[in-house]
């Protein structure tokens, strides 16, 4: 049945979307005038080498947010929150998930084997960086599926689920009804096979794959921000609904303008960023993340000091044109009065 293996391929094998490096920017930036390292690195999970960029700047604590793309995407979709993440003082992660972007991995597993990918990523980074006082999951669709199955995790604080769904074999059942209309009864004759398929090709089952059976954790040191598009037709705002009500924690749930793919709002993102700031923790200064990203401060401050350098020498030269521009504009007003007096000399003679 060609069209069961064309099915399993849309779930397990989507188009991979690959890009140049350089499509992240510039290592070096600058947010409200506070220097930003952008470090690339490359850590392993299942024996897989992924791909993931981390986004440094100074602080006393060690905020880390961490972003999950969805299943046709990759690290780069998480760039447009650079700038508004890091002005609140949170260090950004984004990577690309397996057989994606340019990770190493055949399939991906719609979260069953990608939140084991985020917690090998968390060990990471405190390894690498040091301490993280504070874990915060984005993710989008697939992303926001592999957050909500992490959230049993006491390491992470903070959820932004974004278009996830219940349950994998519900989605598959609403998209395959869209697709086949009158004769969407074929669905449970063929799911069985699609099951079976995914299992031996991918190795995860359908079934086992429910963020409904994650949120309903009970805890005061956890938050979960439930988001979908009113004019989705992938994954149904309904499914957000049904994990905000079963979600036992603090949470909030908004149903915005848009699908499945679009860009979300100003307005809803400066609600997501306040959101993850409601958590007032009382923390010590994170000696280990202070020692651990000397360098990199120390690099961002010699890149501010040539910042400022340039800046200084860029006002200099400015105002010697300035200076310039009044000289020949006072030149060229006594040049034309000179004229003006020699043209009224010869009138009067």
């Amino acid at each position: 049945m060609s069209f069961i293996s064309d099915y399993c391929k849309q779930i397990i094998r989507p188009p991979r979307r690959t890009y140049s490096i350089q499509l992240l920017g510039p290592k070096t930036r600058f947010i409200q005038s506070v220097p930003i390292i952008r470090e690339d690195f490359e850590f392993t999970s299942r024996q897989l080498k992924l791909q993931a960029s981390y986004f440094v700047q100074e602080s006393v604590h060690h905020r880390c947010l961490i972003y999950l793309h969805c299943n046709a995407s990759c690290r780069l979709e998480g760039l447009q929150y650079v700038d508004r993440l890091l002005a609140t003082g949170v260090n950004l992660c984004i990577f690309d998930f397996a057989g994606c972007g340019l990770s190493e991995g055949k399939y991906i597993t719609m979260g069953t084997y990608e939140s084991e990918d985020v917690k090998e990523l968390m060990n990471y980074i405190e390894c690498r960086f040091g301490k993280v006082d504070e874990f915060i999951l984005w993710g989008r669709s697939m992303g926001a599926v592999t957050a909500l199955m992490l959230s049993q995790d006491p390491r992470i604080t903070t959820y932004i689920a974004d278009s996830a769904f219940t349950q994998l074999r519900t989605v598959i059942e609403e998209l395959g009804q869209q697709k086949f209309g009158c004769f969407s009864f074929m669905i449970n004759g063929f799911m069985p096979f699609l099951r079976s398929k995914i299992i031996n090709e991918a190795q995860f089952d359908i079934d086992q794959v429910s963020p409904l059976n994650c949120v309903g954790i009970q805890s005061n040191n956890k938050r979960f921000y439930f988001l979908a598009g009113k004019t989705d037709q992938l994954v149904h705002p309904r499914h957000s609904q049904m994990l905000y009500e079963n979600c036992k924690s603090y949470k909030r749930l908004e149903l915005c303008d848009g699908n499945h793919n679009t860009t979300r709002q100003v307005e809803t993102l400066d609600k997501i960023s306040k959101f993850i700031n409601l958590l007032q923790l009382d923390l010590p200064l994170n000696v280990e993340y202070a020692n651990k990203c000397s360098k990199y401060f120390k690099e961002a401050q010699q890149c501010l000091n040539s910042y400022r350098m340039q800046q200084q020498e860029q006002e200099e030269n400015l105002k010697e044109y300035v200076k310039q521009l009044e000289r020949k504009s006072i030149l060229k007003s006594y040049q034309q009065q000179s004229r003006d007096l020699s043209d009224l000399e010869k009138y009067l003679e």
